[in-house]
């Protein structure tokens, strides 16, 4: 079964990137124009009947949602899994560790480009764009102390901080998408960041749980192939390009990651 397991990650990003064609879709022909107040801006309007992209895109995201639901139930009662982040997370490979480090220090990079083009989390300003991007940068090296520590096989203190730094971002990028969209009526048109940023913000406090010594296997096993299959969906949104980088750099980065953790669990003893 552990074999099998292994492949839910890849999977999950396979299907991520159809579903990303899907919502492609479905910007750009499921939503009613609207002109907005300025001179020339088009904007999104009511979610257009008859976009057939939409439904196979929520039938898509319930199926993959309810099979993971389903084989996580099952793997809980058939495998184990060690109770560290090294045991859990091993990285035996030198490539894995070195694709790893690369995506967390990407998303360093993406947050000084941010800060260079000034540009941040659509309309943020102020105080909350600058924390915005003081997350991003911070969780951008908690995936690398992350990979470090995986390749490593060794717990400190940084690895405690640093594994949780990714969900702060992604639960303060929630928090913001929902203020930035306050006023918008259209659920469909920022549901799928939010998804999103949920479910990775869940599957990184699962995964920082090990370094403290608290594991969650099935929650483990849910989250994770689904953060990746959600980020990529939502990285056919409009983001500012080096918003759209990190969304792919970190659904790519739970590929692997997964890969070693479903690697490393063990078949239950027999009762």
């Amino acid at each position: 079964m552990r074999k099998w397991l292994r492949t839910l990650p890849p999977l999950a990003l396979i299907l991520g990137a159809l579903g990303a064609f899907l919502r492609h879709v479905e910007l750009t022909d499921g939503f009613e124009p609207y002109r907005g107040r300025n001179v020339g801006e088009d904007l999104r309007g009511l979610a257009a009947p008859g976009c057939a992209a939409r439904w196979v895109l929520v039938a898509l995201t319930a199926a993959l949602f309810a099979a993971l639901a389903v084989t996580a139930a099952l793997a809980v009662r058939r495998m184990k899994v060690g109770d560290s982040f090294r045991k859990a997370f091993y990285t035996k490979g030198y490539l894995a560790f070195a694709a790893m480090a690369l995506l967390g220090l990407t998303v360093i990079v993406c947050a000084a480009l941010c800060v260079r083009a000034q540009s941040s989390l659509m309309d943020l300003e102020g105080m909350s764009r600058w924390v915005f991007l003081a997350f991003l940068a911070l969780a951008g090296l908690g995936m690398t102390v992350m990979a470090l520590s995986a390749y490593t096989q060794k717990d400190s203190s940084f690895l405690r901080l640093g594994s949780v730094m990714p969900a702060v971002l992604y639960c303060y990028w929630l928090v913001a998408l929902y203020r930035v969209n306050a006023g918008n009526p259209v659920l469909a048109d920022y549901v799928y960041g939010a998804l999103a940023f949920a479910c990775a913000a869940m599957g990184f406090y699962y995964a920082a749980g090990y370094a403290f010594g608290r594991r969650n296997l099935g929650g483990s096993l849910l989250t994770g192939p689904m953060s990746v299959y959600l980020l990529t969906v939502t990285a056919a949104d409009p983001w500012p390009a080096p918003l759209r980088v990190v969304l792919i750099a970190t659904a790519v980065y739970l590929t692997v990651s997964n890969m070693q953790f479903f690697s490393s669990l063990d078949p239950a003893a027999e009762k």
